[in-house]
């Protein structure tokens, strides 16, 4: 009878353990730290004959899959990972899953029969890891791979999470009609979890902006309490006074959670604690929360860590502990802000058919926003290509596209984003908070074409961190012949699609390309770099603290002096994504004058008095000058007086002048030039 207990008693265990399993939630979108084309990914497989898999690799940290350790992987260009590393083949053939068949003990992606080929840009299966311990990502990115018999492409990645679970993201697609089983499987094959519609679930018609990722999220059910806290309410800083602690809760444990605590400490002091009542569904429920005690800040200047977390979940422990705090330094200030600006940097190529909406976008907001909104167009590919930096460091990928300050916009991964959102993101800009008003001086030089710019920061408040100037060089009306300038457009009647924008865009009726189209806003130069000169901004800046920093260019001939402007800001500088963004900005027009260097020889051109009130007498002492034309101008180079002298001598009148400074230029009938400065009081 014992005999018989112990038995039913091992069945009725390895029943429950077999019975666990994932379970899976949609939602949509990706944001940073995460972005399919990150700059750091190794290259797993690329280019290979069909139906390969990778050699075995290591995962950066411990991760259970199926409640296993497992620390290795094979990558197939067919969609999936397996953590059978003893496994030889990469299996085309899609089937649903769960399936004793094989592959086993994998994550599918999009499991499909796809290609890696060099059409266009090179298809490849790549890895990086992102985060810091104890909250590593490792992603597995099938990078614009080509399902079979088609010639267009798709994007898809799974994310592991060294804090356990793991989820499948599907990014950008040009490819139609393809259909694959996404989903995982265990060891055995007889367990796993499949997304409704394998194996014939449709890849979506998708673009390459994060908002539109689709994202399954795939949570072992062995854990019931998991409550974590994903995000604040602060944006890197916190004011004087009385502040909500607010932020955002996930429940990724297999158990709806109806009570807990939560709690938050600031510099490691004493913790205050809310109990709460309130249902957050599992499985990736989500929760808003705003703590019922106020943080109160005695004084800014100083930078504080703020950890916040929930326990006594249903009246149980948290099962996972090393996502439960979240802890983030906030730097206080007293909440006293300028006035803010906003800049625009369009990203564009005369070769891209959709950028001619970009420039129309950038435009409208400027004339819609007067005062409130600065644009620059950076060009790639064409006649005005501009490579100092912004370009590989934004990593843009997509044109047209811009950033709005250089922020992370929610649900985004990147800075550069989707023009449809660019008004949406300046409308909430303007009147944000700014410890700082930025103000811009300018002079060229007409004679040797040298730009002065000279940007200045007042600030009012409290600032921290890596802060830094920057000063651009625009100019606007450019043209040019030939494919670099000739505009691409989409948009025209003419245009294969019959337009894309249909007939009421303002681009319809204009031909594609657009011959002699007209460029605004163009980078020209940036003289300290797209990310600013380090150590001219100490930290911490007190309120009432003024800097400014100066800066030279040399303007090409290539670039028309009568259309250029100065655009000068304040920026944080980081390598981190989201980290970047500019607190003012400020656009002048250069003040024109013409150098005001004298001639060697001026001791034959004598003004008498200098400086002078009423008048100033010209007189000549070279014999050389037999016939002389004299004129005055002003800094512009503008002639304000002009005279043929007789005997060498020139009396003007000063009575109707201005004060300041002017040139006296006297030119023999041989072309001698002499020149000498006048001051006018």
């Amino acid at each position: 009878m014992k005999t018989v207990q112990l038995l039913f008693l091992f069945i009725l265990l390895s029943s429950i353990s077999i019975s666990q399993n994932y379970n899976s939630t949609q939602t949509i979108g990706t944001s940073s730290p995460y972005q399919f084309a990150d700059g750091s990914a190794i290259t797993l497989l690329e280019n290979t004959s069909a139906d390969t898999l990778s050699a075995p690799q290591t995962i950066p940290f411990t991760f259970n899959f199926y409640g296993v350790p497992v620390s290795q992987y094979l990558a197939s260009d067919n969609g999936y990972i397996t953590f059978d590393t003893g496994s030889t083949v990469s299996d085309p053939a899609n089937v649903s899953i769960p399936d004793t068949n094989g592959p086993n003990n994998a994550i599918y992606a999009f499991w499909d029969d796809m290609e890696l080929t060099l059409t266009g840009t090179d298809d490849e299966v790549r890895s990086f890891t992102y985060g810091t311990a104890p909250k590593r990502v490792h992603v597995i990115q099938w990078y614009s791979v080509t399902p079979f018999g088609q010639t267009s492409y798709l994007y898809a990645a799974i994310r592991l999470y060294e804090c356990g679970d793991f989820d499948i993201v599907h990014n950008y697609a040009t490819a139609t009609g393809v259909s694959g089983t996404v989903g995982c499987e265990d060891a055995t094959g007889a367990h796993g979890t499949q997304i409704t519609g394998s194996p014939s679930l449709p890849f979506s018609a998708l673009g390459s902006d994060p908002s539109d990722d689709e994202v399954y999220s795939f949570y072992w059910d062995q854990i019931q309490y998991d409550l974590s806290v994903s995000s604040s309410g602060f944006n890197d800083f916190v004011s004087v006074g009385s502040n909500n602690v607010t932020g955002s809760l996930i429940n990724t444990g297999s158990l709806d959670i109806t009570s807990f605590d939560l709690h938050y400490t600031v510099d490691a002091g004493p913790a205050q604690t809310m109990p709460v009542s309130t249902s957050v569904a599992a499985n990736g429920g989500n929760y808003n929360f705003s703590h019922s005690i106020p943080w109160n800040v005695a004084a800014g200047g100083a930078t504080h860590t703020l950890c916040i977390w929930a326990d006594n979940l249903n009246g149980n422990a948290d099962e996972r502990n090393c996502n439960d705090t979240f802890c983030e330094d906030l730097f206080a200030n007293n909440g006293i802000s300028g006035t803010r600006t906003i800049l625009l940097e369009e990203f564009t190529g005369s070769w891209c058919g959709y950028c001619p909406d970009g420039a129309l976008k950038l435009d409208n907001l400027i004339a819609n926003y007067p005062g409130n909104v600065v644009g620059v167009s950076i060009h790639n590919g064409d006649g005005m290509t501009f490579s100092d930096g912004i370009q590989t460091g934004f990593n843009v990928t997509s044109y047209p596209s811009g950033m709005i300050n250089r922020t992370l916009v929610s649900g985004q991964a990147k800075e550069p984003f989707t023009r449809s959102l660019w008004e949406a993101e300046v409308t909430d800009q303007i009147g944000s908070y700014t410890p700082v008003d930025v103000s811009l001086t300018s002079t060229y030089n007409i004679t040797n074409r040298e730009l002065n710019i000279t940007v200045s920061a007042d600030f009012v408040d409290f600032a921290s961190g890596d802060l830094r100037f920057v000063a651009m060089l625009v100019e606007d009306s450019v043209t040019g012949t030939g494919s670099g300038y000739d505009q691409v457009n989409y948009y025209s009647s003419g245009h294969s699609s019959g337009g894309v924008g249909g007939s009421g865009h303002p681009n319809y009726n204009d031909p594609t390309p657009i011959i002699g189209y007209v460029h605004n806003h163009v980078l020209r130069a940036v003289p300290g770099g797209a990310f600013g000169n380090s150590g001219v901004i100490s930290s911490p800046v007190m309120p009432g603290t003024s800097v400014s920093e100066s800066f030279t260019i040399n303007v090409p001939t290539s670039i028309n002096e009568n259309k250029i402007k100065v655009i000068g800001f304040v920026a944080y500088y980081s390598t981190e994504i989201g980290s970047r963004s500019i607190l003012d900005v400020a656009e002048v027009t250069p003040t024109s004058f013409v150098g005001i260097d004298e001639s060697t020889n001026n001791r034959f051109l004598n003004l008498f008095p200098n400086p002078a009130t009423d008048f100033v007498e010209v007189l000549i002492t070279d014999d050389n000058f037999l016939e002389t034309s004299c004129s005055m101008k002003d800094m512009t180079g503008k002639i304000i007086k002009e005279e043929q002298l007789l005997n060498n001598r020139w009396m003007i009148d000063l009575t109707d002048m201005s004060a300041g400074l002017y040139l006296i230029s006297c030119t023999s009938e041989s072309g001698t030039i002499i020149t000498k400065k006048l001051i006018v009081k």
